[in-house]
Order: structure tokens, then C-alpha cells, then sequence
């Protein structure tokens, strides 16, 4: 089975097991499987995942009834190449014909990058409490990324127009994982995007990100504008919700043309803050809206429709009375 813990000392004690400690010193494909096979007694000296793959399905030289695999970190390796050992490793939490049971520990903290190569393929990490930890306006957070990087991002406001949701403001520098910068440089940093999402604290609970400071310094609110769509999938939408935070709708036909690069403001789930950093997209499918200034003039026609053009809003030409 597959599970994620707070940290080593966590884990319990298995008797009688083969434990193999995996962590970032390990930088290649090769140290990876050499490290796992060698630690098994493996017959198999391959330099692939096939035979590494076959290795850990099959176990029946080994005496112990139990392999715990534990990864202090996460090794070192390619995109490519850690995509597909996490891919081994569900692959090898599914029921075998084997009789050797195998445990695999993660560290919570590695549950974002883990889930990017493998979006809801692994199980939520292991939680000591079912609550999770109150958050407050002016939290903020610390989330690691993959490539040992992270950002940070503050809860700024509740959302009234929207339901209730936490507005976030996410930050747009790279921080090297070992980094501590102060208050001050994450505050002032610029702002990357806006978002409305929920449960910050089951964010902290399952690992997506940690609470790292609080500040009293929540912006310019007066600059969190939002728009949503009401028809279709905001393709040729003509309906359009546009509002400041926290403050009325505004429904338009045509969306403002000041407000074709405001943020999307539905409410999100955690792990969209996560994508909308890494892929720079609000949704996984194509928007007309979000690529604005590579469409085509017949889209970019059908966006802001036929007539005067201004810089506040479009208004569509009325046909000529006979």
C-alpha cells in the first residue's frame, strides 16, 4: 500500500520486512533501480523500468513477507523518469498473485509534486486529526512545486459574490525549496494571479501547502476584479458576471474588453492553484477568452462581436432601419 506520513519517525516499525530508503541523493534512473534491486537480492540486473517493473512484481526469491520502501525525498530524477517510477509504484499497489506485501511511505510534503506527475492517482496522505486547521485573512502559505522550487500565496478575503469563496493572491517568484524569505519580499513581490478557492486548511492537511506567516498587508483589494461566464463553456459566451471582490455582480452581454485578462472567479478546489502555476490555464481545455491574443479575427469577432470597438466596452452595430 501506498501512504504519506509527516515524517520518518512516523512510520511503524515492521518486523521482519526488507526496508529500502530512498531519498535526492539518488540522481539517475540507473542509482534509483540499482539502489532497490540490490537492496532485494533481485535476479534482474537490468538498466530499464521494464525490468524493474518485473522485479518488483514478482519478489518470490525473498524470504521476508514484506518490502517497505520509504522515500525520505523524492530522488533526483528527470520529469520523464520520475513520472514513470511513480506510475511503477501504483502500478505495483494493485493486487499481485504475489505473497510478498509491499509498503510504500511518502513524505506529505512531496504530495504535490507527486500528485502533478500523477493527478489523483495516489491516495490523500494519512492525517493525524479528521479537522482540519482553522485559517485566517492574512494566512499566508507556502506551497512546493516540482524541480525543488515553491511559491507562496495569501488568503486576503471571503468572497460574498461568490458564494463565500477564499480569495488568494498568488505570487509570482520561484523560490529555491531552501529559501526563507521575509515577509516583506513575498508581500511585495508581484502578484501572479487572483483565485477563489475553499478549504485552505485541508490544503495544509493534506500537504498541498503550509502556513508560513501572517501579515496585516492584504493589497489593493480594490484590484481583485473577477469574471465568469453563464452559458456554454465561455467559448462565444454573451452572458457574462464581472464584480470586484466581495462587492455586486455586474452582468455584461459582451465581456468588457478591460476585463479579458481578469481571473476566472469561479470557486476552484485546492489542488487547481496548484495546476493554474504549473500549466499558467484556468481549465485543462481551450479557451477563446484565455488566448485572446492568439485567436484568429474570425474568434476574436465572435469574443467581443461586430461594431465599434471601444477600450470600456464593445457595442454591437444595429442593422439600418428600412
Amino acid at each position: 500500500m501506498i501512504h504519506f506520513v509527516n515524517r520518518i519517525d512516523d512510520i511503524p516499525e515492521y518486523p521482519l520486512s526488507r526496508t529500502i530508503l530512498i531519498d535526492d541523493s539518488l540522481q539517475s534512473k540507473r542509482e534509483v533501480i540499482d539502489r532497490i534491486e540490490l537492496a532485494l537480492d533481485s535476479p534482474y540486473d537490468r538498466d530499464n523500468w521494464d525490468g524493474f517493473y518485473d522485479a518488483l512484481r514478482d519478489l518470490q526469491w525473498l524470504n521476508e513477507s514484506q518490502v517497505v520502501l520509504i522515500h525520505k525525498s523524492l530522488p533526483r530524477l528527470t520529469s520523464w523518469d520520475l513520472h514513470i517510477y511513480l506510475d511503477i509504484l501504483e502500478e505495483i499497489d494493485k493486487p499481485t498473485d504475489s505473497t510478498v506485501d509491499f509498503e510504500v511511505y511518502f513524505i506529505v510534503d512531496d504530495k504535490t509534486r507527486i500528485d502533478f506527475f500523477l493527478p489523483g492517482k495516489f491516495p490523500l496522505p494519512e492525517a493525524k486529526s479528521k479537522r482540519a486547521p482553522a485559517t485566517y485573512i492574512g494566512d499566508i502559505f507556502e506551497i512546493p512545486l516540482p524541480g525543488y522550487r515553491k511559491r507562496y500565496m495569501q488568503f486576503i478575503l471571503v468572497d460574498s459574490s461568490q458564494l463565500g469563496a477564499w480569495t488568494v493572491r498568488v505570487f509570482k517568484t520561484d523560490y529555491q525549496i531552501d529559501d526563507k524569505p521575509s515577509i516583506d519580499e513575498i508581500l511585495n513581490d508581484r502578484i501572479d494571479f487572483y483565485m477563489n478557492t475553499r478549504d485552505l486548511g485541508g490544503g495544509i492537511l493534506y500537504g498541498l501547502w503550509s502556513r508560513y506567516a501572517n501579515s496585516d498587508n492584504l493589497g489593493d483589494l480594490n484590484k481583485v476584479v473577477f469574471r465568469c461566464y453563464q452559458d456554454g463553456f465561455g467559448l462565444y459566451s454573451h452572458r457574462w458576471w464581472v464584480w470586484k471582490s466581495a462587492q455586486p455582480v455586474v452582468v455584461h452581454r459582451f465581456l468588457p474588453r478591460k476585463y479579458l485578462e481578469a481571473p476566472e472567479g469561479g470557486m476552484f478546489p485546492p489542488f487547481s492553484v496548484i495546476s493554474r502555476i504549473m500549466t499558467g490555464r484556468w481549465y485543462m481545455f481551450k479557451n477563446l477568452y484565455d488566448d485572446y491574443k492568439d485567436a484568429s479575427l474570425i474568434d476574436r469577432i465572435r469574443i467581443r462581436g461586430i461594431g465599434k470597438i471601444t477600450d470600456e466596452y464593445i457595442v454591437p452595430k444595429r442593422p439600418p432601419k428600412k
